[in-house]
């Protein structure tokens, strides 16, 4: 991957991150809600009700205000089939009691849910014996206790706690009916209620009209509940969505972060490269120069010249570098060339032109190599050349290229000064190049090489040169060969 894959990678999945981040903030509790209630909760908030249970309370105020105001309506125009004035004044105050007392457990709902359905399903069957006859008085309490069930408790509670209130408010349905159907066998009231008008007359009415409450009270109180499960079922859908959002955002962090922690060490082992190869150079030349100024001035002076045109390289390669990490504009076109084996000779010429001595043999037709392996190639000379001019100088580098149709094999190897030379000082460099090796299906061996044959044998003797050896083996590709120029 070179640096601008990696960058519009980088960039990729920072556009990805913003993206999961927006469907997380529009998944975010409360984005479901509608306008009206966010504006309720804004409106309450704003007088001081910010609890749900004060929130409850306040509902519970405003429904008995309500069912009031509505009963005193349909008192008003005779709905309820009772006058408001008369014999049916007790039965009307019991009435009214009983639908605004049925709002106050509300402002529980949250707090016991079903013990507050229960209740309501207890006065609602109060409600119910004590309306006319054939009236199906229904308030808004029920609906919400219901709902409230439905949306808290899982299914199996809220049609448990469902059934339980329809059954007690069809007791007082029954009971209604029953003391109707006594006062008629009885002869006490001959007058005929809206229950005998729509079921008809006598037992058989009764009995049409119970099953016609009890149906009304499957629809209101069964209803309510569903549509509470209902809410409940969504409500699971957006934190499950909200959790995967959550989870894909830092998911796609956790890459983004890796991509650049992974380009990063890319890059400072790339400047390493870079900047070792030719600050070694420089090392060395400045070091001839200033052995050279008094004894030969023409030499040093050559040598001088040499390290400012290796400065300025060092300098063009860094900038380079350094341009890429800065190049993000839409304009970058990702294309900037990369160096291959083909390019080793000019490593060659370049060590040699630091005062080095390298000697190149190179065997065997040359298959192509994969862009990687090409590169992982390249830098492995570089790092050995490098290494070899830091800690073993004036030292012959003996470099050998040789392939076969399906690996390529190359050796930098040279002597060791008698005195274990310069320290070698941990960094990226074997690292990076046995990293390299292993990333495109090669393998690398750096270390002291073994003695083998008449070396093998005076191995032991006192002041025997030990030689230190970079071996790397890539795979090639097959069906496509190149003969390049060898490094002279």
């Amino acid at each position: 991957m070179t640096s601008h894959q990696a960058a519009d990678a980088g960039a990729l999945d920072a556009r990805a991150v913003d993206a999961g981040a927006r469907d997380a903030s529009a998944l975010a509790p409360g984005a479901g809600t509608g306008p009206g209630v966010a504006t309720t909760r804004r409106v309450l908030g704003r007088l001081g009700v910010r609890s749900p249970l004060g929130r409850d309370i306040v509902l519970a105020a405003v429904w008995g205000v309500v069912t009031l105001a509505l009963l005193g309506g349909l008192l008003a125009t005779g709905e309820l089939g009772v006058a408001p004035r008369g014999p049916s004044s007790p039965q009307i105050t019991v009435m009214v009691v009983l639908a605004v007392v049925q709002c106050a457990p509300l402002a529980l709902r949250r707090v016991r849910p079903v013990a507050v359905l229960l209740v309501v399903a207890v006065l609602q069957a109060g409600l119910l014996a004590v309306v006319p006859s054939g009236i199906a008085l229904w308030t808004a309490a029920p609906v919400v206790a219901a709902y409230t069930v439905g949306s808290l408790r899982s299914t199996r509670v809220a049609v448990g706690a469902s059934l339980g209130a329809i059954g007690v408010a069809t007791v007082g349905a029954v009971v209604g009916a029953t003391d109707v159907v006594a006062r008629r066998l009885g002869g006490g009231d001959a007058v005929s209620t809206p229950g005998a008008q729509l079921y008809g007359e006598g037992a058989s009415g009764v009995v049409v009209e119970v099953l016609a409450l009890l149906a009304t009270g499957v629809l209101v109180i069964g209803v309510s509940a569903a549509v509470g499960s209902w809410v409940a079922l969504r409500r699971s859908h957006d934190r499950d969505a909200r959790a995967r959002a959550a989870e894909t955002v830092e998911h796609q962090a956790t890459r983004t972060r890796e991509a650049v922690a992974a380009e990063r060490t890319r890059m400072a082992r790339e400047l390493h490269d870079v900047a070792a190869h030719h600050l070694t150079g420089l090392v060395v030349q400045a070091g001839a120069a200033e052995r050279l100024v008094d004894a030969d001035p023409d030499r040093a002076k050559e040598s001088l010249r040499s390290v400012r045109a290796q400065g300025r390289e060092t300098l063009d390669a860094l900038r380079s570098i350094v341009g890429i990490l800065r190049e993000t504009g839409d304009d970058a076109n990702g294309t900037v060339p990369v160096p291959g084996l083909g390019d080793v000779p000019g490593l060659v010429d370049s060590a040699r032109a630091s005062g080095a001595v390298v000697e190149v043999r190179s065997q065997g037709t040359l298959p192509v190599l994969a862009p990687l392996a090409d590169v992982t190639a390249f830098r492995t000379v570089q790092e050995a050349l490098v290494n070899a001019r830091r800690h073993s100088p004036g030292a012959v580098v003996e470099l050998s290229i040789d392939a076969t149709a399906e690996r390529l094999t190359i050796v930098v190897e040279n002597d060791l000064p008698a005195d274990g030379g310069t320290e070698h000082t941990p960094g990226y460099g074997l690292v990076g190049m046995r990293e390299r090796a292993a990333l495109v299906g090669g393998a690398l061996e750096a270390g002291v090489a073994a003695p083998t044959g008449a070396g093998a044998a005076g191995a032991g003797a006192a002041g025997a040169a030990q030689r230190w050896r970079v071996r790397l083996e890539l795979p090639v590709e097959t069906g496509t060969e190149v003969t390049p120029g060898e490094p002279a």
